[in-house]
């Protein structure tokens, strides 16, 4: 929510409710005492007028209220961003090492700064991966820039610096989050840009999210800003050299703002010596490895397999410590893509044949694929190796802007990455055709009533919503925070239960016994006492189980769904949607009555693309993009993870590193 925009969202909020109110009495009115074209209204048409008005009304009321919950205490919120950050760093922390849990001990020195001023540094820095929260907190101000050469192992130092402060935070300290820097464009302020990626990425409410951003209770860890610009446009007016600005803008009361930092060495020294660097902040520079740590390293990598292969390679960077070998290999990206890249299979000697650094890199990354695949746990998802390759070279391509190659890709957010031409005509073509579909049925049963004229209307309604998502500034009249389950079979399921009886037993068990009587009530035959529609039943019963999945994770923190769950529950919906649309006619499928089956469809169908267009959008994109991308992409991408080919950062997916990323776009075909 936008600084003091709290008023103006209370005042919209009275007014739509006296709107309402309005709406809702002069309906009753009308349908009281009132005639339509056709003359006097029956007393059927009376009451389901009345009932429609009630509907609207009290669909209006439901939505404000989830638009509007209550707010969130200071200290739930900061303890709910402390769960959910645990929640995403160990598995982050052990796809970014290849499946391994040993990372390379990498050490590093404080840099002073060419010109201007720097923080106070401590009186003797440990300069070790794992002594690194005791250096930051050494620092005053608490402004970390952690610099190094491409591959040099400055994210894995940022996630091992997230996850060690949030194990051993006090209750006043800031919660360490890691936010990748790619989208921040230079439109949104940082203040803005740090409460959306909250919500986005760990599913805090507005209100929180921007209460505890206010409070200076978030340390956000900003990766990659030398990959907020294409190559060779560092500079002051570049997006980083303002993102620079408006960072060394951000204070905390009277005092410089706490951050930390991470940027290649290179485009760090150009904005420093543009005058563009973070004043009151040490500068971190990350140690390139050395022969004898990369041997050590591999011995207890790939040498511990194959030490008969390994041994050339062993013996080269004791000999040549400066040599191309010990260079290629002296980042951590680097000497984990050799140890992936030959560790069960192929000959590691064939390094030794390269004359350049990039033939090595090249060397290794044509390897890496096939090599991940091979010892890749099966399951959904998994195709051959030249497969994986191609689609990943799509994402890569698509991923890739003017301002240079994005690192954040949300599935939400894939279909204007994508050439969306076509998915946004077949997005719009299945908006015709429920509008034909719900308007044929109007128009076959028109008789001129009051409840005629206002579902016409509604569709009208309804099909211009859904048509507006295709527009990139579309409004976004409903925020599904919550619009996530986890995956079928998650232990997530068990704790949302416990959690949801054990915190609101009487608003969870009152409404899952409401339903059932609903249920029953519906499908029980009209001798006992019910409406004999089973189909009803059936079709109800669909809805009310999507229903019941978002009150079961609602206490849960989103970002331990994973980034494909919105991927997930938008398919739940749909399927619960399209049983509705298709139960609900009941035995007119079986006789000629066209508009009771073709309203159902075309009704159900323009509400849900309406109310879920971006997944509309989005499904409409990878139908449009076969068979280059699967259509079941998210099922691919989570297996991608599994496999050590991509990583999750909150809701986005990333590629395992930038250069492999890169080098997808350069080599599209395997």
């Amino acid at each position: 929510m936008p600084d003091g925009g709290r008023g103006g969202w209370m005042v919209r909020g009275w007014l739509l409710g006296a709107g309402l109110l309005a709406l809702g009495v002069a309906g009753v009115l009308w349908a009281l005492d009132g005639e339509d074209a056709a003359g006097p209204m029956e007393l059927s048409e009376r009451t389901d007028l009345i009932a429609m008005v009630c509907a609207v009304i009290g669909g209006a009321a439901v939505l404000a209220t989830l638009w509007r919950r209550p707010e969130e205490d200071s200290a739930a919120a900061v303890a709910r961003l402390a769960r959910a950050v645990r929640a995403v760093g160990e598995p982050q922390w052990s796809s970014s090492l290849g499946g391994d849990l040993k990372a390379i001990d990498v050490t590093f020195a404080f840099r002073p700064y060419g010109t201007g001023r720097a923080a106070e540094l401590p009186a003797s820095p440990a300069g070790r991966l794992e002594k690194v929260v005791d250096d930051y907190r050494a620092l005053r101000p608490r402004r970390m820039v952690i610099t190094g050469e491409p591959g040099a192992g400055k994210t894995i130092l940022a996630r091992k610096f997230v996850m060690e402060l949030n194990r051993v935070r006090t209750e006043s300290e800031p919660v360490p989050v890691l936010i990748s820097l790619a989208d921040w464009g230079g439109g949104e302020s940082f203040v803005d840009w740090l409460t959306r990626h909250l919500q986005r990425d760990f599913g805090l409410r507005a209100v929180s999210a921007r209460s505890l951003v206010d409070a200076r209770m978030v340390l956000p860890v900003l990766d990659g800003l030398d990959e907020m610009d294409g190559e060779g446009e560092v500079g002051l007016e570049s997006r980083a050299g303002r993102a620079l600005e408006a960072l060394a803008r951000y204070q905390d009361g009277i005092e410089p703002g706490p951050l930390v930092l991470t940027c290649r060495t290179r485009e760090y020294d150009q904005l420093e010596a543009a005058g563009g660097h973070i004043l009151d902040a040490a500068r971190l520079e990350i140690a390139p490895v050395t022969a004898d740590q990369a041997v050590r390293y591999l011995e207890q990598r790939g040498a511990a397999r194959r030490p008969a292969e390994w041994a050339p390679v062993l013996a080269e960077l004791r000999a040549y410590p400066g040599g191309v070998l010990a260079r290629a290999l002296s980042t951590p990206w680097r000497l984990t893509l050799a140890a992936v890249a030959y560790d069960r299979a192929g000959d590691p000697a064939e390094m030794l044949t390269a004359v350049r650094e990039r033939e090595v890199a090249d060397r290794l990354l044509a390897r890496f694929i096939g090599a991940l695949t091979s010892h890749a746990p099966s399951g959904a998802g998994r195709c051959s190796p030249d497969r994986i390759h191609r689609r990943l070279a799509v994402l890569a391509a698509a991923m890739t802007t003017a301002h240079g190659a994005d690192s954040d890709l949300v599935l939400e957010q894939l279909a204007g990455r994508l050439r969306r031409g076509w998915a946004k005509a077949v997005h719009l073509a299945v908006c015709l055709v429920c509008a034909a579909a719900a308007g044929t049925a109007i128009a076959l049963n028109w008789e001129g009533a009051g409840i005629d004229l206002m579902m016409a209307v509604l569709m009208s309604g309804m099909l211009a919503l859904a048509a507006m998502h295709v527009v990139d500034s579309a409004p976004r009249l409903l925020v599904f925070t919550r619009f996530a389950v986890p995956p079928f079979g998650s232990p997530l399921w068990r704790v949302g239960w416990a959690a949801s009886v054990r915190v609101g037993r009487t608003s969870f068990l009152l409404p899952c016994g409401v339903s059932v009587l609903a249920v029953w009530f519906l499908g029980s035959p009209r001798s006992w006492g019910g409406a004999g529609a089973p189909h009803m039943a059936i079709a109800l019963t669909g809805f009310l189980g999507v229903l019941l999945s978002n009150f079961l994770v609602d206490k849960i923190e989103l970002a331990a769904f994973g980034p494909s769950a919105w991927a997930r529950m938008g398919a739940a919906t749909a399927a619960a949607t399209a049983m509705m649309a298709l139960l609900v006619p009941g035995g007119a499928w079986a006789r000629p009555d066209l508009p009771v089956v073709l309203f159902p469809l075309g009704a159900f169908g323009l509400v849900f693309i309406a109310l879920a267009g971006p997944w509309c959008l989005y499904v409409c994109a990878l139908l449009t993009h076969r068979p280059r991308l699967p259509f079941r992409l998210a099922r691919f991408l989570d297996w991608s993870v599994s496999a050590g080919l991509m990583r999750t950062s909150g809701v986005a997916y990333q590629f395992r590193h930038r250069e492999f990323q890169e080098w997808l776009v350069r080599h599209p075909a395997p």
